[in-house]
């Protein structure tokens, strides 16, 4: 089995034939284009492909591993958002509900001790006007009761 070391050398030597390839490929008159060896190329960088170190290989593994965590970390946190997203409107729909139960509350709070005042009031006016009603029956008792007290003199 090869050692990294020599597999290495060997992507540096066959990159160096690359290299090599393209120096001596047949320029086109006025332009910076050239023609190469197309299979040749294809050799050479197969063959590269092939010589590659495993590090890499695995390097590029965990590119794309890390990638896909990353992906499914952003769905995550994504749907995380949604989430207290929803959450937050309906403590904010829970707290505008509990708001408008606390003043409908108040509201009937104020109404019931209008009603109660109204109801003292009346009651107040009413024993009054009874306790008045008692008193002059009774002045008219006192009246009766001195006259047959002189007529018995």
């Amino acid at each position: 089995m090869e050692s990294r070391r020599e597999r290495s050398e060997d992507v540096n030597d066959l990159i160096d034939r690359l290299e090599d390839c393209i120096a001596a490929a047949r320029g086109i008159p006025l332009t910076g284009s050239c023609l190469v060896d197309r299979e040749e190329l294809m050799v050479l960088v197969g063959a590269v492909r092939e010589n590659l170190p495993a590090e890499i290989k695995q390097a590029a593994w965990m590119l794309n591993q890390n990638r896909q965590l990353i992906a499914e970390a952003r769905k995550e946190a994504e749907a995380i958002r949604r989430d207290a997203e929803a959450k937050t409107a309906s403590m904010i729909d829970e707290h505008e509900i509990t708001e408008r139960a606390r003043k409908m509350a108040n509201e009937t709070i104020e109404t019931a001790n209008g009603s109660a005042r109204q109801i003292r009031s009346g009651a107040m006016d009413y024993a009054k006007s009874k306790l008045t009603e008692l008193e002059d029956q009774l002045t008219e008792i006192l009246v009766t009761i001195q006259r047959h007290k002189k007529e018995l003199k």
